[in-house]
């Protein structure tokens, strides 16, 4: 088994070390981890992290945005910049977050830095996109 730890600067979001697979968004493409995994660092990239825990049915899901992966010894460590449970996207917000971000690229306004705007744009369209995948499930 993984023992797997998913961290944040505000908090610890995942704590297990019943981890059969993890499969991970780096920034080279998804990565899927399993017990006695070569030792590996990468940078996070975006998106789904799925979890598949000994004796769980379905998988756990969160969504992660850049950081660090390690692992060593049959042991996951990330430290993300954002981590966020899927039950914890809240559609609503996640709309109006886009809304905003797609209002400030029309204005091209001179004093808004418009790589950050697209980034915050392209997070809030892949965090939609799990909320909407969650909720056909």
């Amino acid at each position: 088994m993984l023992h797997t730890t998913i961290t944040t600067v505000e908090r610890t979001v995942f704590d297990n070390e019943n981890v059969k697979q993890i499969s991970i968004p780096t920034a080279e493409g998804v990565v899927t981890i399993l017990p006695n995994h070569v030792p590996l660092m990468a940078p996070l990239g975006m998106g789904e992290v799925l979890i598949v825990i000994k004796g769980e049915e379905k998988p756990y899901v969160l969504f992660v945005d850049g950081g660090i992966l390690q692992v060593v010894d049959n042991r996951v460590e990330i430290l993300a910049n954002l981590a966020e449970h899927a039950d914890e996207l809240d559609e609503a917000k996640i709309e109006e977050a886009k809304r905003s971000a797609e209002k400030l690229l029309e204005e091209n306004l001179l004093d808004v830095d418009m790589a950050q705007v697209e980034a915050s744009l392209q997070r809030e369209l892949s965090r939609l996109n799990l909320v909407r995948k969650m909720q056909q499930k």
